[in-house]
């Protein structure tokens, strides 16, 4: 065999692996069917918070299809009817990119960016609340001790709600915090070990809590897992992108998602939008992609999970704030 013949007899097999190797494994699972669903009354929202308590969906604060108006009005979705009724308002400051997480059938939303004061002049706001959907009441509780208020993840653990990440008007951080509802009191954890950031996801069932992605002058990929016994946590498989922000994670079944968002950079910096649900398959350590949402790529979506069905849309792309709304199930 010439040297030229030995040269592409080796590198043939290199250039199968390295075209098949995208970073997704072959999924189990069919591609995801969605049903579209009555949208919220409205023109759309973005940089919303959504949740889910008794059987309903809940949406509140964010903005929306007029860019300079942050909202505070809050709706609740009915999935057996499929319709939406107006309840009562977020008492706080309007606000983007803030937090809701659900204790006890209790939301507690609070945190995010009042966007009228700008990023560098006071707008992270640190008020915390409490909305019981029994009486549609809010109630206030204890601030959160920081400023890194924009744009954080949350989750809920054996009744408590751990935030952290997220920009404080000057710098990105790398902050944890746990609050236990009964005491209505704050405590520091240890810092999340990689690069500081915002506009990251988490997902998190009873076992299982990862976080990733986000925004630190660049995007990120990476992926990692927190044990909340011993407040420390390790690297996993990184996501099969360039890495992306303001997108959604979630979990259903005790299964995985990231969804939507975008990797910023491009020749306009602008970068580009997703559509995909992407899903991690936590006992192989692979990722999978499940499908496309059928309105098109977005950030700023929102989603909640009702009885085993996700609830997904809503969000902005590069020329408007969206309006649609879908379900699905994994």
């Amino acid at each position: 065999m010439n040297s030229l013949k030995l040269f592409i007899y080796l590198l043939f097999p290199l250039f199968i692996v390295s075209c098949q190797d995208d970073g997704l494994a072959d999924s189990p699972y069919p591609v995801i069917s969605f049903i579209q669903k009555n949208s919220m009354p409205g023109t759309g929202r973005a940089s919303a918070v959504a949740f889910a308590v008794n059987g309903k969906g809940y949406v509140t604060l964010g903005r929306n299809a007029v860019y300079t108006d942050s909202l505070k009005d809050c709706w609740q979705y009915d999935p057996t009817v499929d319709s939406w009724t107006k309840k009562a308002a977020f008492p706080g400051i309007a606000r983007v990119k803030a937090m809701a997480a659900v204790v006890n059938n209790k939301a507690y939303v609070g945190l995010g960016f009042n966007r009228y004061e700008g990023a560098y002049s006071g707008g992270t706001l640190q008020d915390f609340w409490m909305y019981d959907p029994l009486t549609d009441s809010w109630s206030k509780k204890a601030n959160f001790p920081s400023t890194a208020t924009d744009a954080c993840v949350s989750f809920v653990l054996n009744s408590c709600i751990y935030v952290g990440a997220g920009f404080n008007g000057s710098a990105f951080t790398s902050e944890f915090w746990k609050y236990n509802p009964e005491e209505d009191s704050w405590v520091r954890l240890a810092d999340f070990p990689g690069i500081n950031r915002m506009g990251a996801v988490l997902c998190a069932d009873e076992e299982h809590v990862y976080f990733g992605t986000g925004y630190r002058f660049e995007d990120y990929n990476d992926w990692w897992e927190y044990f909340p016994a011993t407040d420390s946590w390790a690297k996993r498989k990184a996501m099969p992108d360039n890495g992306r922000n303001d997108a959604l994670g979630f979990s259903i079944d005790n299964r995985f998602f990231v969804s939507t968002g975008r990797h910023w950079g491009g020749t306009v910096t602008g970068g580009h939008l997703f559509s995909d649900v992407l899903e991690y398959d936590s006992s192989r350590n692979v990722w999978y992609n499940r499908g496309d949402i059928p309105g098109g790529a977005r950030e700023n979506a929102l989603v909640f999970v009702v009885d085993g069905k996700g609830y997904i849309g809503f969000g902005e792309n590069d020329t408007a704030i969206l309006n649609d709304f879908w379900s699905f199930e994994p």
